[in-house]
């Protein structure tokens, strides 16, 4: 009797379970929309500015701005982490801003100091990054015919 049913070949996946049709999913591109201020030491130290903490390919428009003083103030090396590596995407000096434009977006770090980070200089870093970033997610959504 045992055998009979190892015999009967392999089942069918359902196409729906508990009445949720599996097979329906529905892709949703999403905003992340964010500003934040920038104020660090200029010490050279990379700070970390964005981390991607869920399983996401963030890729868009970063805008990092440095309002410190243009005559004595600290450049900011941006470091960008993707799905490639870790590279040095752009030096933004004082009193100007630059567009960085990512893809798989992981990370984004913030260093500042003199003569393109390799001298700390006195004082702090100002300035901010604005995220203009979009992302996609996976949605299952529900049989319409059992829709109220």
């Amino acid at each position: 009797m045992y055998e009979d049913k190892c015999e009967e070949g392999p089942k069918h996946c359902p196409e729906e379970i508990k009445g949720m049709d599996l097979c329906r999913k529905k892709e949703e591109m999403k905003c992340f929309k964010h500003c934040a201020p920038i104020s660090q030491p200029c010490d050279c130290h990379s700070y970390n500015h964005f981390t991607s903490r869920a399983n996401l390919e963030f890729s868009g428009l970063i805008v990092v701005k440095n309002t410190s003083n243009p005559t004595g103030g600290c450049s900011m090396e941006v470091c960008v982490t993707d799905g490639c590596g870790t590279d040095l995407v752009a030096v933004v000096t004082p009193g100007s801003s630059v567009p960085v434009f990512v893809e798989g977006l992981i990370s984004l770090d913030i260093a500042c100091g003199r003569e393109g980070c390799k001298q700390p200089g006195p004082g702090t870093c100002n300035g901010e990054v604005i995220f203009d970033l979009e992302y996609c997610t996976t949605k299952y959504v529900a049989n319409h015919d059992e829709c109220c």
